[in-house]
């Protein structure tokens, strides 16, 4: 029986390792052996870590950016309270060593409908990680559609990437980003509410028929807006989601209705 190469596991090499936010880290890996590590924003890694004994601590994080041409590869992780893996992570330093295995899940640039005339990503907390990577990697590789980001978060303080996305946005015209808050404070400038409170208002219906919409985070914010979306008339393959915890969500009838009705509202 031939084994799957994704299932081995890997040493990688510590490079970064730094807080973003309130809560949410970013670290940087480098393929510690002489394999190719060819892993792209939407890729998922299986991640372990070695403590006391020779059994692996593990657990799944989607690839934020990769640079396979130095067979590097950054994710967007957040430090769960009492959390078994993330405890660890988050101490980790330059040198120290990690291992991987994978890759799974299909990368955001191949799920990225190529009939689509426009394309909006939308996340909750973390997720914004690879829909970053994403729009990064496709814009300086020549994407000319419009693409908006929507990220939803709690409070400013958990809020990241926001210089980077500005950068990004300066850069490339046909991209633009907005955060929106469930705890803003009275200062706060951007959208207010959840996303599922804020997105729908500013998306205009007759965009529906035609764009793509990537959705990453919150299963109970992935499944609602996924089946909303539906229901307005979008087709299924112009959207393509990653559910980060909550999988087995389930909105109700009347919280689908609700938002379907929203997204048809002509903006």
């Amino acid at each position: 029986m031939v084994r799957d190469a994704r299932s081995l596991w890997r040493p990688g090499r510590v490079l970064e390792n730094r807080s973003v936010a309130d809560g949410s880290m970013w670290i940087v890996l480098e393929a510690a052996d002489e394999s190719p590590a060819a892993f792209e924003p939407g890729n998922v890694l299986g991640l372990g870590l070695k403590l006391d004994d020779d059994n692996l601590m593990r657990h799944a994080y989607t690839v934020s950016r990769g640079d396979p041409s130095r067979r590097r590869f950054e994710h967007l992780y957040r430090i769960v309270s009492g959390g078994r893996m993330t405890s660890h992570l988050v101490r980790l330093k330059a040198t120290d060593t990690v291992y991987f295995h994978g890759p799974f899940h299909t990368p955001i640039q191949h799920e990225i409908r190529r009939d689509a005339d426009r394309i909006f990503l939308i996340s909750t907390g973390v997720g914004i990680g690879p829909l970053f990577g994403y729009a990064q990697k496709t814009l300086a590789e020549g994407e000319a559609r419009p693409i908006t980001l929507y990220a939803g978060f709690r409070e400013e303080a958990h809020t990241c990437l926001a210089t980077e996305l500005t950068a990004l946005a300066r850069q490339h015209p046909n991209f633009a980003w907005h955060f929106t808050l469930t705890r803003p404070s009275m200062t706060w400038n951007g959208l207010r509410g959840r996303v599922t409170d804020s997105v729908p208002d500013q998306i205009d219906r007759r965009d529906l028929a035609t764009a793509h919409f990537h959705l990453v985070g919150n299963g109970e914010m992935v499944r609602l807006v996924e089946s909303s979306l539906h229901r307005a008339g979008v087709f299924p393959a112009r959207i393509s989601i990653e559910t980060y915890f909550n999988h087995y969500a389930h909105p109700s009838d009347h919280e689908i209705d609700q938002l379907t009705e929203r997204f048809l509202q002509l903006s």
